[in-house]
Order: C-alpha cells, then sequence, then structure tokens
C-alpha cells in the first residue's frame, strides 16, 4: 500500500508551485491498452510485504526500532505459496495480477545476481500466463539491497546505472510473456518519506539532496524502460503515483484554502506534469525549489497509474505548527477505515481527470481500505468503480489493495487490506464475504466496453 500517510504532516506547508500546462503526449505505436485484453481487473501485492525473509534495507530499519509495528519476518509466506495466492485472485474474478520484484533478492551483493530467485519469479510469471492472470510487473516498491544506500544511493548519478541493470536482467529473466511494467511504485512518496522527512530508509532529512534524488528517480524510470524495451519491444511501461485529495478543515477560511490548493498542486500535479512535459517545478517547506527537466521522459511511459485511498483536512495555522496541520474527518458519512482514513469516493473522478490530463491511458493501480471485519469493503468497492464510472475519462484497469492481509510498512500487520483475511499463526488464507463484491463488480467491469 501506500506510504503517503508518514509524509503529509510535513507536506502540507508546500508553496505554490510553479505550474507548467501538460501537452497530450500520444505514443507512435501505443502499446496499451492490449488489443486483446482492453481491460484490466485485479488485485495487487509487493514483495516485501508479503513474501518473507527478504533482508534489505528494511530489515535493518526494524531492527533499529523505527517501525510501529513488529518485524516483517515470514510476512504471510507467499515466496513460497505464489502460486496458490494467484489462485485466489482467479477464484475472486481478476484476470491481472499485480506483483512486485524484490531487488534484494535478485542482487543481494552489487553486481551479484541470484539466478535461483529470478528462476523463482518466472515460474510465477509462466504461471499467471497459463491460469490466464495478466502480470504486472513492479520492480521498485520501497526497499533496496543492503548495499545500495552505501555504495550507490538515490543521490549519487551511479544509482541510475545500478537501476537499469537491475530492470534489465529481471526483463531479460521473466522475458515477453510480461507485457505491464511499473519501474517505480510512487517515487514522490518515496522522496518525500525517505529523503526529506526521514520516516523510512534511508531515513534522510536533508532538503538540499532532493533535487538530485528525484531527477535521479525520474532518469532511473527512463533507463529502465528502455532496458525493458530492449528485451521486450512491445512492453507497456508505467508509473504508480499516489494521488491524494485535499480539502481546507475550514472552508470560509482563506489560509486553509490556499493550502489545499498548494498541497494538490505539488503533491498531486508534480509527477503528472513531469510526465506529461518532460519538465517539473514544485515547491517544498520551508523553500526547496525542485526542478528540473528530462525531454525523454514522456517518451518513457505508455500508461499513467493511480493510487488512491482517501482525503486530508488541512489547517493553516496549525494548532502546534503554524505552517499548517492535516487531519482526516468523516465529512462524507461514509465512516472511517480501521487506521482512520476517510472514505471519500467523491474525489475520485477529479484526481482520475487530473491523472488522464498526461495524455496517456489510465489504470488504478492501487485502491482499498484497512477494514479487518469486513464491514465497508463492499460498499467501498461498490462506491469506487461507481466513481471510477463517473470520471469524464476512460479506465483501463482497477487493481485492488491488497489481495492479502499483509505487513503495511511502519504499521506492522495492524491494518487488514486483504480481501482475503492471513492468520498469522498458520498462514491460512480466508476469503472474506466482499471477494463475491469485488467478483460481481469485476464481471460488469471487463463486460463494458471503454469509452
Amino acid at each position: 500500500m501506500s506510504l503517503s500517510t508518514v509524509i503529509y504532516a510535513e507536506f502540507t506547508s508546500s508553496a505554490l508551485a510553479t505550474q507548467a500546462q501538460p501537452s497530450t503526449h500520444t505514443p507512435e505505436m501505443p502499446r496499451f491498452p492490449f488489443p486483446d485484453r482492453p481491460k484490466l481487473w485485479g488485485t495487487a501485492v509487493s514483495h516485501y510485504q508479503v513474501e518473507g525473509d527478504d533482508v534489505c534495507d528494511w530489515t535493518r530499519w526494524e531492527e533499529a526500532g523505527r517501525t510501529r509495528g513488529e518485524p516483517c519476518g515470514q510476512a504471510v509466506g507467499t515466496w513460497d505459496r505464489y502460486e496458490s495466492d494467484a489462485g485466489l485472485a482467479l477464484d475472486a474474478g481478476a484476470n491481472a495480477f499485480r506483483f512486485s520484484v524484490s531487488w534484494s533478492r535478485v542482487e543481494p551483493r552489487e553486481g551479484h545476481f541470484d539466478d535461483i530467485a529470478l528462476e523463482r519469479y518466472r515460474r510465477l510469471v509462466d504461471h499467471l500466463i497459463a491460469i490466464g492472470l495478466e502480470p504486472c510487473v513492479t520492480l521498485f516498491h520501497y526497499t533496496h539491497p543492503l548495499w545500495f544506500h552505501g555504495r550507490t544511493p538515490w543521490s549519487s548519478t551511479a544509482s541510475v546505472e545500478r537501476f537499469r541493470r537491475f530492470a534489465a536482467r529481471v526483463a531479460e529473466a521473466l522475458g515477453a510473456a510480461v507485457r505491464f511494467w511499473l519501474p517505480l511504485n510512487e517515487p514522490l512518496v518515496f522522496l518525500l518519506a525517505g529523503w526529506f522527512d526521514g520516516q523510512i530508509p534511508p531515513g534522510i532529512t536533508d532538503a538540499g539532496t532532493l533535487r538530485r534524488v528525484f531527477d535521479h528517480l525520474l532518469a532511473a524510470h527512463v533507463a529502465a524502460a528502455a532496458a525493458i524495451r530492449e528485451c521486450v519491444p512491445h512492453a507497456a511501461i508505467g508509473i504508480a503515483h499516489n494521488m491524494m485529495a485535499f480539502a481546507p478543515e475550514r472552508r470560509a477560511s482563506f489560509l486553509d484554502t490556499l493550502l489545499a490548493g498548494a498541497a494538490h498542486r505539488c503533491y498531486n500535479r508534480s509527477l503528472i506534469e513531469a510526465f506529461a512535459t518532460g519538465r517539473w517545478d514544485f515547491i517544498l517547506p520551508p523553500a526547496t525549489r525542485i526542478r528540473g527537466r528530462r525531454d525523454d521522459l514522456p517518451r518513457s511511459l505508455d500508461v499513467f497509474g493511480v493510487n488512491f485511498y482517501s482525503r486530508l483536512h488541512l489547517r493553516c495555522p496549525g494548532t502546534k505548527r503554524f505552517i499548517g496541520e492535516f487531519a482526516y474527518r468523516d465529512a462524507t458519512g461514509a465512516g472511517l477505515t480501521d487506521n482512520g482514513w476517510e472514505i471519500v469516493p467523491e474525489a475520485f473522478p477529479a484526481l482520475l481527470e487530473e491523472a488522464a490530463s498526461a495524455g496517456f491511458p489510465l489504470v488504478v493501480t492501487e485502491n482499498g481500505l484497512a477494514d479487518a471485519n469486513d464491514r465497508l469493503r463492499s460498499r467501498f468497492l461498490e462506491t469506487h468503480v461507481e466513481a471510477m464510472a463517473r470520471a469524464n475519462v476512460p479506465v483501463h484497469g482497477y487493481f485492488h489493495w491488497s489481495l492479502l492481509d499483509n505487513y503495511e510498512w511502519l504499521d506492522g500487520f495492524g491494518p487488514k487490506f486483504g480481501l482475503y483475511a492471513v492468520d498469522r499463526m498458520t498462514l491460512l488464507r480466508t476469503p472474506r464475504p466482499s471477494v463475491e463484491t469485488f467478483r460481481r463488480l469485476g464481471e460488469a467491469f471487463l463486460g463494458r466496453s471503454v469509452d
């Protein structure tokens, strides 16, 4: 799931961004949507959160006591259960399966690639194809090999080549069977949480590095896209961008309204404009300007993915921080999730329309909620799928977060996002009643043509 909630408190004081006007980008030979599978309905997992026993920078973070929950450990044991877990997704009516590849498993020592790990992922891909699920492969979902931060951190230009090499090796191993690739998951969230707010590895709080790190992340996306297309010329390359709705806590307050607008422009629009125009220019507090240009960035993308969860209500001045504070509110009466997030499908269509302004086909790459008792999930699914249909843009796919209850980063195993509950002792998977809702909605979604 998204780590975005850990950085919102700092982010909400962002100054107004300099706005570029996005231009519509149309690939010369569209790689997406796929002619034989024009719509995707799937579930999502990420490697560290489900596989288990993956030694990486996040395990060191846990050992240092930097999380609120227990260590990940065996997670939910999916490394040995990928095929049966994929079967659960199929049983729930999915025709696609999003997963991520662990960089630390594939390249445990710099320059040394583990063929056994790569073969394990290849077997998973072969199984997905055999049972009729479209593989969607994410390459970066927050974690790094132990050697990375010390030898080639994202503040170094060497990071771009290291990531390109990793992407090339994975693409070579998985081959043409994988048509849908996401080199990066939520790069802006990683930038803010890892290099600005210091709440996730590498735990840096140095605003002076942000411009370089963001540039290198986008350069790594471009390099990875080229490496993947060299191995798989027909590959569709995407990005997964976390988008958050922002609202003034006091609607009559000029400062609250100004802050909500600034947060939206910085947090939501910055990555959209970067991929639309090849340029980015935004401000982070107190006065850090992040701008750059990569003319090849728009050509590196075929699909724009949106991760959407909730809305924040912003107040300026705050009671403790003059520059601003945030809170989740049950403003619509739909209830709050187990981890206190507002359920607000009403905000979804406008965000989808904004993402579509970049000019790429649109997919919802994550959407879900923490709901251990499954009280709200069916209604959540229904209202968010309805909201997608109300958006004035075509949406070619939807991936629910998540297939399984799993390890939720700083919060450990507390939040339950799964369509399937997982017993922490036996690792038994049990379908929640909302699986039937997911199946019914999927049948209808896949049965409708894309406008």
